[in-house]
């Protein structure tokens, strides 16, 4: 099994890193563009699934459309900002932990 790739780390880490318990929910939508600048290709196969499920939970209610079909609001922030405060809790739980798994390939 190939381990994830060191970029995967680095982004990761800061992405957990800017990460705040007290204000989780206003961190992650501050920091909402990780979720795109991260692929899955990047992980080792196993956390490439864990990524991706992470990724389709942050955008299960989809973009924000106006009146005339236009994209107001990216599906990862639309998401989040719908999100309960426990739901937020955990969101970054899981990132955090997954960095910790990442951090163990190496």
């Amino acid at each position: 099994m190939k381990p994830s790739n060191i970029f995967a780390y680095a982004e990761l880490s800061k992405f957990s890193d800017g990460l705040d318990n007290d204000d989780c929910r206003s961190t992650l939508l501050k920091l909402h563009a990780y979720f795109h600048v991260i692929p899955a290709k990047m992980f080792s196969e196993q956390l490439a699934l864990e990524w991706e499920e992470i990724y389709k939970n942050v955008t299960r209610h989809g973009p924000l459309l106006d009146e005339e079909g236009r994209i107001i609001v990216n599906s990862v922030k639309n998401t989040i900002s719908q999100m309960q405060k426990n739901e937020c809790f955990d969101l970054v739980r899981q990132i955090r932990l997954l960095r910790e798994k990442v951090a163990a390939e190496f």
